[in-house]
């Protein structure tokens, strides 16, 4: 359990220094970045602290809010070849 709580915590903690440079963070880097969260937050965490679990649904929850509407985005679009 401890293990996958250093992996959530690390995974959002290089997310945000990535997306805090001033150079790197394009869309077409974000795109992928963020799928990646997405799957780990959707993967079958077992074992967790009942917290965690709630906290981590708020996350998957806030997440796709704002995730889903890069689908109404052109930018979103050109970077993803649609």
């Amino acid at each position: 359990m401890l293990i996958v709580l250093i992996v959530l915590i690390q995974m959002f903690k290089d997310a945000t220094v990535f997306f805090s440079q001033d150079t790197v963070p394009t869309i077409a880097h974000v795109i992928p970045t963020m799928d990646r969260i997405d799957a780990l937050l959707n993967s079958p965490l077992h074992a967790l602290n009942p917290a965690v679990n709630a906290a981590l649904a708020f996350a998957r929850k806030t997440m796709d809010k704002y995730y889903s509407k890069t689908d109404h985005s052109g930018i979103y679009r050109i970077a993803m070849g649609m």
